[in-house]
């Protein structure tokens, strides 16, 4: 499904929330959920610009603006602003010069009223705004921390630790943009100073936690800190799913994700013996097949290990390697995928199924050419296998080639037309090129032909979602959802659309974790129920399933997708612990260095 955004209208939402499919799961699984709005703040895009701040606020901003230097990280000039940044009265008023400040001690400086220290460190601050523009750090940071001493004031904290930023003393940034936070919390400039301090440091989680809090306490205005906030994220999810990854052992993907691959292929008959002996390798790849046909896709992955162990008759010998190469594609292992492929061809070089699945792990790798290829050699064994056709087509349909595409799906209709899915991608492929009646005709002859199939009122529905026929759309899931009641994905199809389309979260989480009950490893129904929670502020409720969601993951892009997730829920818990009232605080940034 596709991550939907704050900034579109409901409808829109509701137009592109079933749009993304991945590959893998061809005509019958929904690609993995991202979460939308207010979780999806780190997916959001942002522009700076003062255009959007209402007059009160500039005018409060020009204000603070006027008693401080520009951003050090740009080199702005910092004269005018520190020469604004006193009145007339003061200027004229006081003659006293920074070296007599300096001199003054504390019980002295304690003495002095407190219009008197705001001049004085004003004035002192003023002096350490020209040394910085100076390139003189070292001299800078004595007159702010005279000033500090006559007034602890946030931004002299904040400039002071500009001036440890380009003397390269990360720790001292952090140590003054604390103390400048402790005085204003919701201070943007110090955030993003620190920001950059942790980066350098190699402390990414807490550099994305500042980010973040720069990007939300801004109104994601600041484009540079939406860039380095989504820059940090990526950088954290990827460096944490690595290490996973280690330690990591392969493991099968729901059951709803496994029993789609196989569904995806015509059924290959097999004589298969009528005992199951099973110290013989036949004997345990019968029992396999058995399992698989019951989608009891573990006890059949366990029973084709030790058929391969044992080593199959030549009658069997490919497709126990097809099989044993497809578990092991399933569970991300492709290495081991291929090489089970590679020896399935050379038991059987006309066995026309481990050329097609060859042709998902080249997918897999991004090898288009070699994917293509296997379908070639396949066609040149069989020319009048559907199975090729339909997944060349499923190959074009995932590079957007269309056009081929449906004729692909077209061609394996006519060598077959029994096989529920390629009418269904035939269906979803003239959607796709605008061909809507075609499309619909399509449909609606296929619920004739298969009026038992959940997956086509499945699909049905989705096209019907995509034209916002909303009450025939929750029709559609119904029916699917009666078909087949254990399957999860018309479940997640319905919850969602009853909640963007018709508000009903409570119909939408019950739906969710129905489908839960029924596929415990089904990452779209983990997904979407958190995405359901996170937006109706159920944080720490709908960070648990996301934590989930990595315990699912195979792969290091699957995993590194699901800690992002992850990772902004944390970020965004911890925020709103930090900051319960920010939104009443502060919608921009409060000027500084």
């Amino acid at each position: 499904m596709a991550a939907s955004d704050n900034t579109v209208s409901a409808s829109e939402r509701m137009k592109r929330f079933l749009e993304d499919k991945d590959w893998k799961f061809y005509a019958a699984v929904a690609a993995g959920v991202a979460a939308a709005g207010c979780g999806a703040y780190y997916l959001s895009s942002s522009s700076s610009s003062n255009n959007n701040k209402k007059p009160k606020q500039q005018k409060r901003e020009l204000k603070k603006k006027q008693g401080e230097s520009a951003d050090a990280a740009t080199g702005a000039t910092a004269a005018t602003g520190a020469t604004a940044a006193t009145s007339a009265s003061d200027s004229n008023a006081s003659t006293t010069t920074a070296e007599q400040y300096e001199s003054m001690t504390d019980d002295a400086v304690a003495a002095l009223s407190t219009e008197k220290r705001a001049e004085a460190a004003q004035s002192l601050k003023a002096q350490g705004n020209s040394l910085f523009t100076g390139k003189n750090y070292e001299e800078a940071v004595r007159l702010y921390t005279q000033a500090i001493r006559f007034k602890a004031d946030a931004i002299f904290y904040a400039n002071r630790a500009a001036c440890f930023a380009n003397l390269g003393k990360q720790e001292n940034v952090i140590e003054d943009c604390n103390s400048a936070l402790k005085l204003d919390p919701v201070y943007v400039k110090a955030l993003n100073r620190r920001a950059l301090a942790f980066e350098k440091k190699g402390d990414l989680p807490n550099s994305l936690y500042d980010y973040t809090c720069v990007c939300i306490l801004d109104g994601f205005r600041n484009d540079n800190a939406a860039k380095s906030m989504e820059r940090l994220l990526k950088r954290v999810a990827e460096d944490r799913a690595q290490e996973i990854m280690k330690v990591k052992k392969p493991r099968l993907p729901s059951s709803t994700f496994v029993n789609a691959y196989f569904e995806s292929f015509r059924p290959v008959n097999l004589d298969l013996p009528t005992t199951e002996d099973l110290s013989t390798g036949d004997g345990q790849f019968a029992k396999a097949h058995r399992h698989v046909k019951a989608k009891e896709f573990s006890e059949a992955l366990e029973a084709v290990e030790k058929a391969v162990e044992l080593g199959c008759s030549s009658k069997y010998q490919a497709y126990a390697l097809n099989l044993l190469g497809t578990f092991n594609f399933l569970k991300g292992d492709n290495k081991g995928a291929l090489e089970c492929l590679d020896k399935s061809v050379e038991a059987d070089s006309k066995f026309v199924q481990s050329y097609i699945k060859r042709s998902s792990l080249y997918m897999e790798q991004s090898d288009i050419a070699k994917a293509y290829k296997q379908f070639d050699d396949a066609l040149a064994i069989n020319p009048s296998d559907p199975d090729v056709y339909y997944h060349r087509g499923q190959v074009n349909y995932i590079s957007g080639n269309f056009d081929a595409a449906a004729k692909d799906y077209t061609e394996s209709l006519k060598l077959d037309d029994s096989f529920v899915f390629a009418h269904i991608q035939l269906g979803v492929v003239q959607y796709k090129l605008g061909s809507i009646s075609s499309a619909m005709s399509t449909f609606n002859n296929t619920l004739k032909k298969f009026p038992q199939s959940a997956d086509v009122q499945n699909y049905y529905g989705e096209l019907l979602v995509d034209q916002q026929k909303v009450s025939e759309a929750i029709e559609a899931f119904g029916k699917a959802i009666e078909l087949d009641p254990k399957n999860p994905l018309p479940y997640i199809n319905k919850a969602m659309l009853m909640y963007q389309a018709m508000g009903d979260a409570n119909e939408a989480t019950n739906l969710c974790k129905k489908a839960l009950e029924f596929d415990p490893a089904c990452d779209a129904a983990v997904a979407s129920l958190a995405q359901i929670l996170l937006e109706l502020g159920k944080a720490d409720e709908a960070l648990k399933y996301y934590e989930t969601a990595i315990d699912l993951a195979r792969t290091q892009p699957e995993l590194e997708h699901a800690i992002s997730y992850v990772e902004a829920t944390k970020t965004q818990i911890r925020f709103a612990q930090d900051y319960p009232e920010a939104a009443e605080k502060l919608r921009g940034g409060r000027g500084g260095l």
